[in-house]
């Protein structure tokens, strides 16, 4: 047996039919796929996306012969090679132990998925930089907006430290870093809140299990489930949050849907969930997505009353 990479490109056909067979799909993050051959014969096939290994399977007929153990020490070192320190993977409960036996260590785990790593320390180092506060609000402010000031004004008032933590991810408009100045700068006249970059542990691409879901509505509510379950197993109690806020969704039902995951999860960690109505301008809610399609046509006069001058100014010198 050999482990040979494919192209996304010119092998598609027979990297799509090979998950099919195996009742998954290629992740949409995956940038390289690797497969394990045994003459032209494929038997596994596993992908890489930024520090993630994903959209692992294995012939059916060829289960238990210890193929996959070795894809993923292969997936691994490329990963490594690339010079990342911590490799994630995201499985069905059913195979983290076998995860655990190659050293990953398990971050989360809910009905659906586990989330591992391969650091040893890494969720340590990033639980102990945290500040402490007893409330907490996830955003990915794409980008910042009044409305979202105002969910944090409300919060803010309702506790005496506040972390707002900001997503990493750049499948964004706006890129992380921008994303992360222009919060703390809307946020920077208030003492008790504290705006922190979310890194690879809140709703980052390392925590999606998207592959082994055929169904995407399925795949965001179990993805909801395994982030709520990491938040309130490990974020929650290393900053002593006793209540995470999150913004009414009258617009976006998966938005909504995953508030709602929040609510069911959350609370069974002796976390609450406050639930803050969104600030609006007349009868219309405040929204990004808004403000991007004013952006898209350039019309800064119109989206001057929805966002910070900071993020004005950014929108303005930035074509989206």
């Amino acid at each position: 047996m050999e482990i040979r990479s494919l192209s996304l490109e010119n092998d598609i056909v027979t990297i799509n039919a090979f998950y099919s067979r195996a009742g998954i799909r290629l992740d949409r993050g995956v940038t390289a796929v690797y497969g394990v051959f045994e003459g032209e014969t494929l038997l596994a096939l596993g992908g890489i996306a930024g520090n993630a290994i994903r959209s692992l399977a294995v012939d059916s007929s060829r289960q238990g012969e210890g193929i996959l153990p070795s894809l993923v020490t292969h997936l691994y070192q490329t990963i490594k090679e690339d010079g990342v320190k911590n490799v994630f993977v995201v499985t069905k409960p059913q195979y983290a132990p076998l995860f655990s036996s190659l050293c990953f260590n398990e971050l989360a785990q809910t009905q659906d998925a586990a989330l591992l790593e391969s650091s040893t320390s890494a969720v340590s180092r990033y639980l102990a930089g945290l500040p402490k506060a007893d409330g907490a609000i996830v955003m990915n402010a794409d980008p910042f907006t009044l409305g979202h000031r105002y969910l944090v004004e409300t919060a803010r008032k309702q506790c005496a430290r506040l972390n707002v933590f900001v997503l990493s991810s750049e499948a964004s408009h706006v890129p992380a870093g921008v994303r992360l100045c222009l919060v703390r700068e809307g946020c920077r006249d208030w003492a008790n809140v504290r705006v922190i970059e979310g890194g690879d542990y809140i709703i980052s691409g390392a925590t999606f299990p998207d592959y082994f879901f055929k169904d995407k509505t399925e795949a965001a509510l179990a993805f909801a489930r395994l982030d709520a379950t990491l938040f309130a197993e490990k974020i929650a109690p290393a900053c002593g949050i006793a209540t995470r806020f999150v913004g009414e969704e009258p617009l976006d039902p998966m938005t909504a849907a995953y508030n709602e995951t929040l609510c069911n999860v959350l609370p069974k960690h002796g976390i609450t969930v406050s639930v803050i109505p969104r600030k609006t301008i007349g009868q219309t809610p405040i929204s990004a997505s808004n403000v991007r399609a004013l952006w898209r046509e350039k019309r800064f006069d119109e989206i001057a009353p929805l966002v910070p001058e900071t993020t004005l100014a950014y929108i303005r010198e930035n074509p989206l």
